[in-house]
């Protein structure tokens, strides 16, 4: 790329380390949820960046009387692209060679996606959830907020050319359109906040504008280049120190899918946020902008955004079933590793080209050709390739009594579900289908895994962030208002039993209390009666539409959570939760899978067989430590199956 002309702003290392925090904040929230309110280093991230884009633009405005887009956006694509596609690569290799061919279109569309900075929008589209992550994690599933600011440096400079080269007019008017712009942003995220998608919202260029926009209008309001009094820098320092200390809370208690944060606690970080950048304008004269300069968390903002692009695909890749070892010790191991590649990128990679350039040919020509050459390696790492069938272990005999037959064939084949026809399955096979949430998912395909040692055929259709009373407004009493059903996991229950025809179905919730309902406005969890008296109705009333499709129908009691899914309030929740389930089960004269009582025969729960974590995240059962809770599973539902006809019949 051509050497560009750089508008220049002081350097002030307090705004390093305040990426350095950003980027801690969100590696921390990525690992297993350290830091539960972790994600929140995003937005700090959105309003250092609407600060000093915004400050380097009206720094060359004011040197020069007008604004040198290519130049700019060339400084962009230096900072920005080397890195983006190094990556791409390595995300072509682990599709290649580590990722399962269910998760090869996925990988691909979201690589794609990220190369055209609009992975924000395929999450929308695509009804992601960024709280599902850890259950069926993408290695690109971060670069939504890439896209985001990718956007922005697009758009933004646009808008001021329009007001100061076009309009004619100066920071007074720029000032206007970025606080009509900052007041729509939010207002836009409360008209389209909905607390069972908040997908919408969290992912939204427009819904999320308004932290950059929030950091323009400090850049506009206090410009870089300010010198502060000592005394003003003082009083800044008190309002610093309240800062940290607010933000410290909310960075470890917020909890991402809480209403309070669409209604406020992101514009609460956002302002928290201006105040710090406050302080570090003022220099070395503030305390504050002193503690975050110290040089390693500098250094760490300086290589923050190799550290953001390679965490995740790191924590993808490095799972305790794969590394063999867990908790802290796997962590500090991702850490390190993500660490040693961000140095190693920032000082051989990264800022060669951002200040000389490319090392050789045209970026006319190089720049497009790296693109096309990184979305190829990625169509080729990602082609299609055949589902192994559920593996048999060799160690493991078929049941006593029994000839062992071929395996079962799996019914299931990527993202499409459709069932064999009764004659290619062995003779009285007996069909099990599982119901429910990302547990069910988890578990379902540990027991289709296993499910010739009992000469079984499991299917499983578990919808990841399910909720049976999503969308369903209650009133005080906990009887219906309206007539809402949930579109997602719990609507398809009645269709799968009838198609499907199963001998036996499980229902699954193991995440269903954290399921929230709104009360007259008010949101209730499951120990409070509107929530109890509606989950219950809603449950009878599934039992009820599935009928004798369902075959027997088994109810799970669900374990306690661990690690960063429990937190305060929950195991009283999952008490309540599992009291709702008996309920249900004495009402229909249902059976129970006492999994609870498996699984946490005390508060403190089994975390390992044989030093395998049975769930690796705590609340999912998952890689081989799943093998002995699906094998439980399959033994128990073994003496609740009904006899069947030799036919395939009820």
């Amino acid at each position: 790329m051509a050497s560009a002309h750089r508008a220049t702003i002081p350097h002030l290392p307090a705004l390093d380390g305040l990426r350095g925090v950003a980027v801690i904040g969100v590696v921390l929230f990525h690992a297993d949820a350290l830091l539960r309110g972790g994600y929140l280093g995003v937005d700090l991230f959105f309003v250092l960046s609407g600060y000093l884009i915004t400050s380097i633009i009206l720094s060359e405005l004011d040197a020069t009387g007008t604004l040198d887009l290519k130049a700019f956006w060339v400084r962009r694509a230096r900072r920005l692209f080397p890195a983006l596609l190094s990556i791409m690569p390595a995300i072509a290799l682990y599709a290649r060679f580590v990722a399962g061919a269910d998760e090869l279109a996925g990988l691909r569309n979201d690589a794609l996606a990220t190369l055209a900075y609009v992975a924000n929008w395929r999450a929308i589209f695509s009804e992601k959830s960024y709280w599902d992550l850890f259950i069926a994690p993408s290695p690109l599933e971060h670069t939504w907020s890439l896209a985001i600011e990718e956007q922005f440096y697009v758009a933004w400079p646009l808008i001021v050319t329009l007001v100061f080269g076009v309009l004619r007019k100066g920071r007074k008017t720029l000032l206007g359109v970025t606080l009509a712009l900052l007041l729509g942003s939010m207002l836009l995220m409360l008209l389209l906040y909905d607390m069972d998608r908040t997908s919408r919202v969290y992912f939204g260029t427009d819904t999320r504008a308004a932290s950059i926009l929030a950091g323009v209008v400090l850049s506009i309001l206090l410009p870089a280049k300010t010198e502060m009094s000592m005394r003003t820098a003082r009083v800044l320092d008190g309002f610093g120190a309240f800062t940290i200390v607010v933000l410290g809370v909310a960075w470890v208690k917020l909890d991402g899918q809480s209403t309070f944060v669409y209604h406020g606690g992101f514009w609460l970080n956002e302002a928290l946020a201006l105040v710090l950048i406050a302080c570090a304008v003022a220099g070395k004269k503030s305390l504050v902008a002193r503690l975050f300069s110290v040089r390693p968390l500098a250094y760490m903002g300086t290589i923050s955004y190799g550290v953001y692009l390679w965490h995740w695909p790191i924590d993808c890749l490095l799972t305790a079933n794969r590394t063999h070892i867990e908790g802290l010790k796997l962590q500090l191991v991702r850490m390190s590793l993500t660490l040693v590649i961000a140095m190693l990128s920032y000082r051989f990679f990264e800022r060669p080209i951002r200040m000389k350039g490319l090392p050789f040919g045209k970026p006319i020509w190089v720049v497009p050709a790296a693109f096309a050459a990184s979305a190829l390696s990625v169509v080729a790492g990602t082609r299609a390739r055949p589902i192994p069938p559920a593996p048999v272990a060799a160690h493991d005999p078929p049941p006593q009594g029994h000839s062992f037959h071929p395996p079962f064939p799996s019914a299931y084949a990527a993202d499409v579900e459709t069932l064999l026809p009764a004659s290619e399955l062995p003779a009285g096979t007996p069909r099990v289908l599982v119901v429910g949430d990302s547990v069910a998912q988890k578990l379902g395909v540990s027991l289709r895994h296993r499910q010739d040692e009992r000469r079984m055929w499991v299917a499983h259709r578990g919808v990841g962030d399910c909720s049976i009373v999503q969308n369903l407004k209650v009133d005080r009493q906990g009887h219906p208002a309206t007539a809402v059903k949930n579109p997602g996991c719990a609507s398809r229950w009645v269709l799968d039993t009838a198609e499907l025809k199963p001998d036996l179905t499980l229902i699954v919730l193991g995440g269903g209390y954290y399921a929230q309902m709104m009360v007259e406005g008010k949101p209730e969890h499951a120990c409070e009666a509107g929530w109890h008296a509606t989950y219950r109705a809603r449950l009878v009333e599934l039992i009820d539409g599935m009928g004798t499709n369902a075959g027997q129908v088994v109810i799970t009691l669900v374990p306690y959570p661990m690690d960063r899914w429990r937190y305060e309030g929950v195991v009283e929740w999952v008490e309540c939760f599992n009291g709702i389930l008996k309920e249900v089960a004495d009402e229909k004269q249902l059976p129970t899978l006492d999994l609870m009582g498996h699984v946490c025969p005390t508060q403190d729960c089994i975390r390992a067989i044989d030093g395998v974590a049975q769930r690796p995240d705590g609340l999912h059962p998952d890689g081989t430590g799943a093998e002995e809770m699906s094998r439980w599973t399959l033994a128990q539902l073994l003496t609740q199956l009904p006899s069947r006809a030799p036919d395939g019949g009820h």
